[in-house]
């Protein structure tokens, strides 16, 4: 893939993943989201105080964006 649209696809993802976890933002979730160049494939979902809850959550609500959804404490 053209470096360019990597880029493209990583903000895009980026943003929709953002949107996506507005709600759960907006009760008080503090996260990062990142998707690496390397393996654009999987989004990296680093939460602050992560419970497997709010684990299970994340993943349900990123379900549908077609890609894999790492979640990790940070």
């Amino acid at each position: 893939m053209r470096p360019d649209l990597i880029e493209q696809h990583i903000a895009a993802m980026t943003t929709a993943s953002t949107n996506l976890l507005r709600q759960m933002r907006e009760e008080g979730l503090r996260y990062r989201v990142s998707v690496r160049p390397e393996d654009t494939a999987t989004m990296h979902v680093h939460v602050h105080q992560l419970t497997p809850e709010i684990a299970e959550r994340i993943r349900r609500c990123l379900s549908g964006t077609g890609m894999r959804v790492a979640v990790r404490e940070g």
